[in-house]
């Protein structure tokens, strides 16, 4: 288990440029032999894309809402619609 962490970390800090260009040397390496941990790499990365995106999205939602409240306050409604 704590070699699997391990293994996350080294994969977390290539992924986030966070390594010297040893280390990434050998991480590149190891891409390109070893096919079980080129698709670990791939995974983290994947799971990397899909935290941003669902971060986006509540954070889009979060403005939708904030909105919504506003536009019921006559005071913004009004201010709003005299910029447009």
């Amino acid at each position: 288990m704590r070699s699997e962490l391990t293994e996350l970390e080294l994969i977390d800090n290539y992924l986030f440029r966070q390594l010297d260009q040893q280390q990434t040397q050998k991480v590149e390496t190891n891409l390109l032999v070893d096919e079980a941990f080129a698709e670990k790499v791939e995974a983290q990365r994947t799971a990397h894309r899909l935290v941003r995106l669902y971060g986006r999205n509540a954070t889009r939602n979060r403005f939708e809402s904030i909105y919504q409240l506003l536009l019921n306050e006559p005071a913004f409604a009004g201010q709003l619609k005299s910029l447009i």
